[in-house]
């Protein structure tokens, strides 16, 4: 709403204008239709109803605020009281209605303390929408000028949410930490959840001046730093001493008297070391042996899963009071041990197990697996960062690729206008056509058919031409699917088109095109770390020198094994601190729910070399 007040009262033609504005806020409101929403106090404090000091004697409700703002005889009365209806309508759930009104306003012929009461029922609606950044903007010129405690800790509240929505931990706990000084009722678990997910890349290198947030950083620092279950007991410890009021002390005092801080002096790794899988189990003990050869008094004990069964091996486990497991390694094995878990050991299984809803993974046993759906998902991560258009995923018709497609599409922003394609092909034969027909080349082919025929005798020259509306596409499949389908891709890209790039996973990666690949070139894939050049601080082409029947799949598992005695030495700290993360030959790893994660690095084939993008 915007009025003019030419002197002391309202000139005739401001009467009329308020008039209007006013009688049409009131109809857009009547007859606006809000959704259905859950009615359900929510049990999240960015949630809460707001209370305004205008609306803390006598509640209004939103009808009244909007009547009261007719009935005003001035401009900044108006404004008021539509802002005090804005939150109204926003304390009962229709947003809709609340963002009727705020469209309606100019915050800039308001009076300072309606103007900041405007910012945040603005971002209010910013954060309903899911507008994270705009949530941030609209408050940050005004959080430090609310004298009232409910209304900065709403402020603070919806500022931490956005950064948390972002995934910009560092920055929500700052605002969460500001918030509890002005409420220490706040639940602690709230903040706990967002401090422990605090990434190294996103702690300040500097100490912040703040004593509670000075707490904070120093609890996340220490413990992205230990690097063994010794480190970290001491570590905790003396943040204990040095900040011996700080209220998250609870916290810490609650982890150490649960967890035993066990030192790893003995591991039983269990591999098949015999039968078909022999060269697969002896590739992980490899890369095992060399792990332990960096750490101090480590034993390490190996059993063949081939020649054992689980209850033999369990049995013998018992006997030896063995406390660190790594291992089985192949999904049948990895099943029947999740069926039938070693309680009170520390066990990381080198496979993803196939679990019913009615299975749970014990506390303390971890997953560990190179799958391609991990892959998958990072790279639609990945894509969603650097391309601007959509994109598209080839794959084939099996379980396979049905996993890969799944798993990159739960990975894309749902927030997105950009959208993801899948396109699927049987067989060799139609992996033609189904390039054609998803950068619409054949629907473009179709056009200028029926154009040529409308035409008759003459003479139409025009040229198939692809869509412009995608510049990423993923091929979620092995090396001989992206033998076949690149050229198809090459040939139906226009270059009347956007550019697009080409992405694929690590299964394009073999020992015979380590050195590039020109059938292949441009292609940007993931890959671990230790098998890109100048990444390798470990021998392992030298390993497949002395394994001339392997291949890169062989060599992951090397490093798989080396990365799995690295994740045990210090899984305490890495499941208690989920924004940890350690540098492993097969990525960056880090646990979340039971699982290794790891962060893969980027690379693009190109004739003559592999060059690395994103280490």
């Amino acid at each position: 709403m915007n009025v003019l007040i030419q002197s002391k009262g309202l000139s005739l033609a401001t009467y009329a204008k308020l008039s209007i504005i006013c009688l049409g806020t009131a109809l857009l409101i009547s007859c606006a239709q809000s959704p259905q929403r859950n009615t359900q106090p929510s049990t999240s404090p960015v949630d809460e109803n707001v209370v305004t000091p205008a609306n803390k004697g006598d509640t209004l409700t939103a009808e009244q605020w909007v009547e009261r703002a007719r009935n005003e005889g001035n401009a900044a009365s108006q404004q008021m009281a539509l802002v005090e209806a804005s939150f109204a309508f926003q304390n009962q759930g229709d947003y809709q209605r609340s963002a009727a009104i705020l469209s309606q306003l100019d915050p800039t012929t308001m009076r300072p303390s309606d103007k900041r009461l405007y910012a945040l029922s603005l971002a209010r609606w910013h954060h309903h929408s899911g507008e994270w950044q705009r949530v941030i903007e609209q408050l940050a010129p005004t959080m430090n000028q609310f004298t009232d405690r409910q209304l900065k800790r709403t402020s603070l509240l919806l500022v931490a949410d956005a950064y948390q929505q972002q995934k910009h931990y560092w920055q929500a706990l700052s605002y969460l930490d500001e918030a509890y000084q002005t409420d220490n009722d706040m639940s602690l678990d709230t903040l706990w959840s967002v401090a422990r997910q605090v990434s190294s890349e996103q702690l300040p290198s500097q100490r912040p001046n703040r004593t509670s947030l000075a707490g904070w950083w120093r609890l996340i620092e220490s413990t992205h730093r230990a690097q063994s279950a010794d480190n970290l007991k001491q570590a905790l410890e003396q943040w204990l001493t040095a900040y011996n009021q700080h209220y998250a002390r609870s916290i810490v005092e609650r982890f150490i008297t649960h967890n035993d801080f066990q030192v790893i002096k003995e591991v039983s790794v269990l591999l098949p070391l015999s039968g078909s899988y022999r060269l697969q189990g002896e590739a992980v003990r490899d890369g095992i042996i060399a792990s332990a050869a960096q750490l101090a008094d480590v034993h390490v004990r190996f059993y063949d899963t081939e020649a054992e069964d689980l209850a033999t091996l369990q049995a013998r486990l018992l006997e030896q009071d063995q406390q660190f497991v790594i291992g089985p390694l192949l999904k049948k094995h990895v099943n029947a041990w999740v069926q039938q878990p070693m309680l009170g050991v520390t066990q990381v299984y080198l496979n993803q197990p196939e679990l019913s809803d009615d299975v749970i993974i014990p506390s303390g046993h971890v997953t560990f697996a190179l799958d391609s759906e991990t892959e998958a998902a990072q790279a639609a991560d990945y894509i969603a960062g650097t391309a601007k258009l959509s994109s598209i995923i080839f794959a084939a018709k099996s379980g396979a690729g049905t996993k890969m497609v799944n798993a990159y599409k739960r990975s894309w922003p749902t927030n997105s206008e950009r959208t993801v394609e899948s396109s699927w092909y049987s067989s060799t034969e139609e992996m033609q056509s189904a390039v054609e027909h998803a950068l619409g080349v054949a629907a473009s082919a179709d056009r200028i058919r029926n154009v040529k025929i409308a035409a008759g005798k003459i003479i139409v020259d025009a040229q198939e031409r692809s869509r412009s509306d995608v510049d990423a596409i993923y091929i979620a499949g092995n090396l001989e699917q992206a033998r076949l389908l690149k050229p198809f891709i090459d040939v139906n890209l226009s270059p009347f088109a956007p550019p697009a790039d080409v992405f694929a996973s690590s299964a394009i990666h073999r020992v015979t095109n380590q050195k590039g690949d020109n059938d292949l070139r441009g292609i940007v894939f993931t890959e671990a770390p230790i098998l890109l050049p100048n990444q390798q601080p470990f021998a392992i082409n030298t390993w497949l020198q002395l394994h001339t029947n392997a291949d890169l799949n062989d060599a992951r598992l090397v490093a798989m094994g080396h990365d799995s005695l690295t994740v045990l030495e210090q899984i305490d700290s890495l499941r208690w601190m989920r924004g940890k993360s350690i540098s492993g030959m097969t990525g960056r790893l880090s646990i979340h729910l039971n699982n290794i994660h790891r962060q893969m690095s980027w690379a693009k084939l190109t004739p003559s070399e592999v060059n690395v993008i994103k280490p």
